[in-house]
């Protein structure tokens, strides 16, 4: 069996004998954000890419190789694929798609009264 992401985080984090205030200090993450990370409560963060850029930092923070936490975040997140958690969207995302719905939307109704 596997260590969980927080829990592998916060057992770093305490070899080196780092407080979340310490990091948070250096990383200029807020401590609920590094909080969220160790517990795991992801969606508590603003979005998919804050996080891969909170663990990066946190990862640097403590000496860690940041590509690596990166990697093994991503691995947590395809074994949560099938449960209900899940991360806020980047809000770029949804908006962009926003946006492409309005016009395609405009084409259908205005192709339908052409054809009319």
């Amino acid at each position: 069996m596997f260590e969980s992401m927080g829990s592998y985080l916060r057992r770093e984090r305490e070899l080196r004998k780092i407080t979340l205030e310490e990091l948070s200090a250096q990383t200029r993450i807020r401590p609920e954000y590094l909080h969220a990370i160790e517990a795991e409560r992801f969606e508590k963060l603003p979005g998919l890419t804050f996080v891969k850029g909170y663990l990066r930092a946190y990862a640097n923070g403590i000496g860690l190789i940041p590509e690596e936490v990166v990697l093994r975040f991503e691995g947590y997140l395809a074994r949560l694929s099938g449960e209900s958690r899940s991360l806020k969207p980047d809000r770029k995302i949804s908006i962009q798609w926003k946006w492409l719905l309005l016009p395609f939307t405009l084409l259908l109704l205005l192709g339908y009264l052409w054809l009319r």
